[in-house]
């Protein structure tokens, strides 16, 4: 394969996993047609995270891909964390665990981004543990995480005393 044909195959799968996310199908919890012969089953955590996984994995084989492929994984988070879907919070558990465990280095936006949405959503879980000693608290947007905030981030951040 060419490596313009590489790229156009990256990009199809990228494109076809958002567009699974956006249209609603990661939770879906009705088959999408009546007919025994063609429906297609229901979403389900196992789908969910093959999906996710499909999406680290795709940010992980080339540099271009990477903020793409985690703005698709929020989209997953926004996408189960407004369903009702009954594996909700083992999805979320689940998220934490193949991203926190799978990529030990906080020290990037996209695990930024994805910390602000997974923290409002989980109060109960312990983000000390999961986030010190890389941020100073627990909270991410605590003013003691300015500073580590910037630097990640590349933005210059005073801290409000």
């Amino acid at each position: 394969m060419t490596s313009q044909e590489e790229r156009d195959v990256l990009f199809a799968r990228l494109f076809g996993l958002a567009t699974v996310i956006h249209s609603g199908l990661i939770v879906r919890q009705t088959p999408l047609s009546t007919s025994p012969s063609s429906a297609t089953n229901s979403s389900s955590l196992e789908s969910y995270k093959e999906l996710v996984d499909h999406l680290l994995t795709l940010g992980e084989k080339k540099s271009w891909l990477r903020e793409s492929a985690w703005w698709t994984i929020g989209r997953a988070i926004d996408a189960v964390t407004k369903s009702s879907v009954s594996w909700k919070e083992e999805a979320l558990a689940s998220m934490l665990e193949v991203v926190y465990g799978r990529n030990n280095d906080l020290r990037s936006p996209e695990m930024v981004a994805i910390t602000l949405k997974l923290q409002p959503v989980m109060p109960k879980h312990d983000w000390k543990n999961t986030l010190v000693p890389t941020f100073k608290d627990a909270d991410i947007l605590a003013a003691a995480n300015f500073s580590i905030l910037g630097r990640i981030l590349k933005v210059r951040v005073k801290c409000i005393p």
